[in-house]
């Protein structure tokens, strides 16, 4: 079977059965289910892998979160939709499902260049679908679209049972997270409480049973002068 493209009216041969094909005379990108035709664009990669996981380390560090040891690390091409009319500026993506922390991502103002398979090399496309390709269909304001391909590195990291994912914007080097282990304050204040709980337990306990104010206060005193080596010790640990 062969079809006509709508932008440049080559005849273009299907041989298999697909909602997108890509023109080979034109690299326009031809929606077969809804008969549009539109360009699609890559957005070129300016961080390395490397690059990646330091960034990644740069975030945890700013969010006061421990280092964690990476586990996995892929290339990814995400589709998402340009759409535009008038003031409208919308990212829509063009995958399906799409993770939490993406879903408020929007296009950067980077340099866009034709889908192009050499420049595409070292990433995975993610497959795009028609449930996530429909969402701005129909809509008056929407004067023109195009799908983007926005290069991501998806990093799998985290000690022990609980995994985390990050995505790398490989354009522009931001850290997506939807959900991010406890910041180190937050284990150091957990670990600081309970040490307070339980001296406060000793002490009262100590001044209850030592008879007379002045010995009770010399009892508590003696004691937390010998609890203090063990509370520095515990706070080099944690922030170790």
């Amino acid at each position: 079977m062969n079809i006509r493209c709508a932008s440049c009216s080559a005849e273009i041969g299907l041989e298999r059965d697909e909602a997108f094909i890509v023109c080979p005379f034109c690299n326009s990108s031809l929606y077969l289910d809804r008969a549009h035709t539109f360009k699609s664009f890559l957005l070129k990669p300016s961080v390395s892998a490397t690059g990646a996981a330091d960034r990644l380390a740069q975030e945890l560090s700013r969010r006061e979160i421990p280092p964690a040891p990476s586990k996995s690390l892929e290339g990814v091409w995400a589709p998402f939709w340009g759409v535009r009319g008038g003031a409208l500026q919308e990212t829509i993506p063009a995958f399906s499902p799409v993770p939490v922390a993406l879903q408020g991502y929007r296009l950067p103002s980077a340099d866009a260049v034709y889908d192009q398979d050499d420049l595409a090399a070292g990433f995975t496309p993610l497959p795009c679908s028609e449930s996530g390709s429909t969402k701005w269909e129909g809509r008056e304001d929407v004067s023109s679209f195009a799908l983007y391909r926005a290069p991501f590195y998806k990093l799998s990291f985290g000690a022990g049972d609980v995994p985390y994912v990050a995505w790398v914007d490989a354009v522009k080097g931001k850290v997506y997270m939807d959900k991010a282990p406890p910041p180190q304050s937050e284990a150091i204040s957990s670990r600081f409480l309970w040490v307070l709980v339980v001296l406060f337990a000793i002490f009262t306990v100590v001044a209850a049973i030592v008879p007379g104010f002045g010995w009770s206060l010399l009892a508590v005193s003696t004691l937390a002068l010998l609890a203090f080596p063990v509370i520095k010790r515990l706070a080099t640990e944690v922030a170790t």
